[in-house]
């Protein structure tokens, strides 16, 4: 399992453990009512079902352990069932603390920064001559530079959250950047406004921050319903291990039973 995969997971399970968190007590009662209740019904099946056609029949240990197994996922996969419905609720609180927290990081700023002055310097629009380095600071007199400070800022804002929460960035977008379109007309609008000659790194944090929770928010219905269908999905595969082994070792002793008769 690749490192990606496993932090998607991760996230996963956090995302459903905070929606069950969201439940009242009543509801989690219930809920963890109807994951013992599936679970138990699903290992009684599991154990008894081959006497329906072989009453001879022994279950091995193996056999025993898988179906334990089968269920404790059971268990685990009615809960997630129920976590989910609070998805859109608990990842939109996330992005809020992604939101306020990045803001203060030195180490992501400096490093946006650094990649902000490269970007300006290289379209060659600006006098560097008092910009010896990226430290003294970034000149943006001309519109370009206004808007690569802006598409920079936001677009490695989008980068960090791909970074930080890998199975959101997932549902958010195929890739992590704020359309130019937006951050373009961002950058007009603030001017127009004459709030100021440099662009608010802030302000492109926010815009980075409110596209991800409005594409979260188109999302994830879609999200909540695949998931759920692939818990189902998991659910019948997961019981099929031990069903299947258990059936083909029950249908084994009575061919071997009747070839001795």
């Amino acid at each position: 399992m690749s490192t990606g995969l496993f932090g998607s997971l991760l996230e996963l399970i956090s995302i459903i453990s905070g929606g069950l968190a969201k439940l009242t007590p009543a509801q989690l009662g219930l809920t963890f009512a109807a994951a013992v209740g599936i679970t138990t019904l699903c290992a009684w099946v599991c154990l008894h079902y081959v006497q329906l056609w072989n009453k001879r029949f022994q279950l091995t240990m193996t056999h025993k352990v898988l179906t334990a197994l089968a269920c404790t996922l059971t268990f685990f996969f009615v809960l997630a069932f129920a976590g989910l419905a609070f998805m859109k609720e608990v990842t939109l609180a996330r992005i809020t603390i992604w939101q306020a927290t990045i803001k203060i990081d030195p180490v992501w700023s400096r490093e946006t920064l650094h990649k902000t002055y490269e970007s300006v310097k290289k379209i060659g629009k600006e006098d560097f001559s008092n910009f010896p380095s990226y430290e003294v600071g970034v000149p943006i007199s001309q519109s370009e530079s206004k808007l690569i400070v802006a598409e920079t800022y936001s677009n490695e804002a989008c980068k960090n959250f791909d970074a930080q929460h890998p199975f959101l960035s997932k549902v958010v977008w195929a890739s992590p950047n704020v359309p130019t379109r937006i951050v373009q007309e961002d950058v007009e609008a603030y001017f127009k406004n004459k709030q100021g000659q440099v662009y608010p790194t802030e302000r492109a944090v926010d815009l980075a921050a409110d596209h991800i929770k409005t594409q979260l928010t188109q999302q994830a219905p879609r999200v909540v319903t695949l998931s759920r269908i692939g818990l189902v999905i998991a659910f019948l595969l997961v019981q099929l291990i031990p069903f299947g082994l258990i059936g083909y070792a029950a249908y084994t002793d009575i061919r071997s039973s009747f070839k001795s008769a």
